[in-house]
């Protein structure tokens, strides 16, 4: 038994309808005031729903991969957040080709005259070369979801052993492809704010914090008192499930975050400490220890007792919270190189509330549909 995403009720649709206006002014004013600090909120926006529709795919994949069927009642949430990966992978196409000069150093040939490193790294990014593994990356991905998506609905809808094979074999391809693709993408539009810095742990960085974000994403939308509860059997034992595996990956985030930090620091090359000492700077510093508050000290502390993974609402601001300490993962990323003094970020709120006012908007919509009784366990979970 499962059920799908609900339909946008008025009041959400108007919310959705309002953060896009006010987000299209917001990053108006910014490009008015500061071009590069706009392009750098809509990149922000834009890694922010990519990753957010990747951690979806991944989970779809993993799940096939693994056999597991506890998952069947929330399937249509993760699918759905992978459908949505079209609107910001556009939005970081954008930024890409329309506003690369404006926040890569290496696009700067007066920048690049005068560091040798850019001279060395000259043929990586020269920009038909980037552009082009940009629109690679982005149509690799989008070819994957709907290819994923297609085979998940064929084989719910047959189920048989031929298409379940079928969409296993593309998942593991899948999950394959997306290790190199994920980290040239990461190399290429983060990591090249700072390109005199390097870091052999960025790939996975960004794939523990899409797949965290999806976790994060899937347990807040789970409805706390649908009035089909009953109905799809979405009880204590599901949500368990989800508050265990945001529990999990925000240990597994914290783990990569605190190895890539504690072995640059250890270490102290002048050449690594550059990205930290820049996010520890007085204006940075107090977002820099947020961030692992948000992804990590939360979920750890509150969902340690099983009651806490079992609470619908205790749960959805929880996961809440880890969605925002991702958004402030990405703005750590991304801001402080463009704005080494701080300040407050109009553009990358304004072009988040755009993006994710119009992905609200696009977001599936459908009664809930579900399978028979005999699938479900009686506390939710699936049966063989």
């Amino acid at each position: 038994m499962k059920v799908q995403p609900e339909a946008l009720r008025g009041s959400t649709r108007n919310v959705a309808v309002a953060a896009v206006a006010l987000g299209a002014v917001g990053v108006g004013y910014e490009f008015l005031r500061d071009p590069a600090r706009a392009f750098g909120g809509l990149l922000i926006a834009g890694l922010f729903g990519v990753l957010l529709s990747l951690g979806g795919a991944i989970m779809i994949a993993v799940h096939v991969l693994g056999g597991a069927r506890w998952w069947d009642p929330i399937r249509e949430w993760p699918v759905a957040l992978a459908g949505l990966l079209p609107l910001p992978a556009a939005v970081v196409a954008l930024v890409m080709f329309a506003g690369r000069t404006s926040i890569y150093p290496w696009a700067d040939p007066e920048v690049v005259a005068h560091s040798q490193i850019l001279q060395d790294k000259a043929a990586w990014f020269t920009t038909p070369f980037f552009l082009s593994r940009t629109v690679v990356v982005l149509l690799i991905w989008i070819a994957f979801v709907w290819v994923m998506r297609a085979q998940l609905r064929e084989h719910v809808a047959v189920g048989s052993e031929v298409s379940r094979k079928r969409l296993a074999r593309t998942s593991a391809l899948f999950i394959v492809v997306l290790a190199p693709t994920l980290s040239v993408a990461a190399w290429d539009w983060a990591m090249s704010l700072e390109p005199e810095w390097f870091s052999t742990m960025y790939g996975v960085y960004f794939f523990s914090g899409a797949f965290l974000a999806a976790i994060a994403a899937v347990a807040m939308l789970l409805p706390a008192d649908p009035p089909h509860a009953r109905a799809t059997r979405l009880r204590a034992g599901v949500r368990h499930d989800i508050g265990k595996l945001l529990f999990a990956f925000s240990a597994f985030w914290a783990y990569i975050w605190f190895c890539q930090y504690m072995l640059i620091w250890y270490a102290n090359i002048p050449e690594e400490t550059t990205y930290f000492a820049l996010r520890q700077s007085p204006a940075w510093v107090a977002v820099f220890w947020l961030s692992p508050v948000f992804n990590f000290v939360v979920p750890f502390v509150v969902l340690m007792p099983a009651s806490a993974k079992r609470s619908p609402r205790l749960l959805q601001q929880v996961a809440l919270i880890v969605l925002i300490g991702r958004w402030l993962d990405l703005y750590l990323v991304v801001a402080p190189p463009l704005a080494p003094d701080g300040g407050f970020p109009v553009g990358a709120i304004a072009a988040t509330g755009l993006v994710l006012g119009a992905l609200a908007l696009i977001y599936p919509q459908g009664e809930p549909r579900t399978a028979p009784a005999s699938a479900l366990a009686s506390d939710g979970h699936v049966v063989s």
